[in-house]
């Protein structure tokens, strides 16, 4: 993937989570994005999107049993605003981030997102790893990442806008399919954790960063990537490549979703 196929998911972005009546025009688009920053006194600097590789959740041996199959493909772990250098927004209730009050988590429900033509999306690829198959465990997810995150993006009353614009970005960015393209393959051998960023930095034309984390038997392993997206949604290179649970050089083991 080139980075004019990236500035065209960035468009696609604004265009799916802005107001189908005025997404045929590119520059009413644009303009609409800043209308929709009006809304906030402080600004966030950029979004953090986090994909997650299910079986890294679900192997760690913690209380909670994920739902079987273990998803094979990459899925959304949240969509947070940054402030520069890299320093997450604490949420609404804890930095009261945006100048008008934002939509309620309880405004999300099923009927809510299949309204806006999204809920099968988020099913899909924004899943409760412990219970995918229940749409209360889902919408309990989903409620709060919009409350630690989605009510300072910036949509804080338009919870539809703000998983858009994750969805749009997972929909046209496969990772797995990055990844082998440079032979790292989720076969449970183990790989520098640079192998990772530099992988998914190339394809996408952007510095990119990667979590660790550790299996039930203590094996570090690759657990998520991050891309980093500003305001108006267009991807772009993260402050530094950062490696968070993991050393640069340090072999980190990409879990296989067939072994338990």
């Amino acid at each position: 993937m080139g980075k004019l196929s990236v500035v065209a998911i960035a468009v696609l972005v604004l265009a799916c989570s802005l107001p189908v009546i005025i997404a045929s025009d590119p520059f009413d688009v644009y303009k609409l994005s800043h209308q929709f920053g009006k809304y906030r006194d402080i600004l966030f600097d950029y979004y953090k999107l986090s994909l997650e590789w299910p079986k890294s959740v679900c192997n760690t041996g913690g209380s909670e049993e994920c739902e079987t199959p273990i998803k094979n493909y990459f899925t959304i772990h949240t969509l947070q605003p940054y402030y520069l250098p890299d320093n997450y927004v604490p949420p609404f209730n804890e930095s009261r981030c945006n100048s008008v009050r934002p939509s309620p988590a309880k405004r999300i429900t099923a009927a809510y997102l299949r309204r806006y033509g999204i809920l099968d999306d988020m099913v899909k690829y924004w899943p409760n790893q412990y219970g995918y198959s229940d749409i209360e465990k889902n919408l309990e997810f989903w409620r709060y990442q919009w409350s630690g995150a989605g009510m300072c993006s910036s949509y804080p009353v338009y919870p539809d806008f703000y998983f858009k614009v994750a969805l749009t970005y997972i929909k046209s960015i496969d990772l797995l399919h990055i990844l082998a393209l440079s032979g790292i393959h989720p076969n449970n051998e183990k790989y520098e954790a640079s192998a990772f960023a530099k992988a998914i930095g190339e394809e996408l034309g952007v510095k990119v960063q990667i979590r660790c984390n550790k299996d039930a038997k203590n094996v570090t392993q690759f657990y998520e990537a991050f891309l980093c997206i500003d305001r108006l949604n267009f991807l772009e290179s993260c402050s530094e490549t950062k490696y968070y649970g993991c050393s640069e050089t340090e072999k980190i083991q990409f879990p296989s979703v067939g072994l338990v």
